[in-house]
């Protein structure tokens, strides 16, 4: 039976429509989208931790050479973590208790940097306090030195650029592991540099060249990442 006329039309609107830019617009919008929410996520985090285990394994990088310090801020007391309860709603199941939130701070807060020190939070802060350093310091200058560890002569241990103890040809300092490095880094840093400096203090002696441009980049970033570790201790409830 021949086709009828409104058919026709049909099948050719219906063509059309197929053809048509806004079609095929649409069509490329569906997959970013199906890919942005569905995929996206594991990708990417993916890549991040593939990239970063290369770079920490392969980097021969050397780093600024050191020599530094910044003032006292030392949080104390308990934090509790659980959920505010009170007399007229229910009690609900703690999240999490700790005697130092700035332990959960620094755990989290390198473990979003991808650093492999994140095991070692708790280092970072019993060293601080035993020589009543900013606790802040040594992982902050690790972030401008090394990207938290990342980026260090290999098998080094050696975040923060030390040319101090055991060198190797190079004159960088290689540690045994992380612990020892942490706590040899801010033993130094406390008893040779003192507790009262800031980081603008001690920029033209830790990385001379950066003292000399004028820019103050180098204490820019030590602050920087300073500013955020104080953000992560007072915010962990929202983290």
């Amino acid at each position: 039976m021949p086709e009828t006329d409104q058919e026709k039309s049909n099948l050719s609107l219906t063509r059309r429509i197929k053809d048509s830019n806004i079609t095929r617009a649409a069509g490329v919008l569906f997959l970013v989208s199906a890919y942005y929410f569905l995929l996206s996520p594991y990708t990417e985090a993916f890549l991040t931790k593939a990239f970063g285990s290369v770079a920490r394994e392969t980097s021969n990088v050397e780093v600024n050479s050191l020599s530094p310090i910044f003032d006292i801020h030392v949080y104390a007391g308990e934090y509790n973590l659980s959920s505010v309860k009170s007399a007229n709603e229910p009690v609900r199941e703690a999240r999490f208790f700790t005697l130092d939130p700035r332990v959960l701070a620094m755990s989290k807060f390198l473990s979003d940097y991808h650093s492999p020190m994140a095991p070692y939070a708790e280092i970072f802060i019993i060293e601080a306090d035993r020589y009543g350093l900013d606790w802040r310091l040594v992982a902050s200058i690790s972030g401008v030195e090394s990207a938290f560890g990342n980026l260090l002569p290999q098998g080094s241990h050696n975040a923060w650029g030390w040319r101090g103890i055991k060198k190797n040809d190079a004159g960088w300092s290689m540690f045994e592991d992380w612990e020892e490095s942490i706590t040899h880094v801010t033993e130094r840093l406390a008893l040779g540099y003192g507790t009262d400096l800031t980081p603008f203090d001690i920029q033209d002696t830790y990385c001379p060249p950066c003292g000399e441009t004028g820019l103050d980049l180098w204490a820019y970033g030590v602050t920087r990442f300073m500013n955020e570790l104080e953000y992560y201790v007072d915010n962990l409830e929202n983290l």
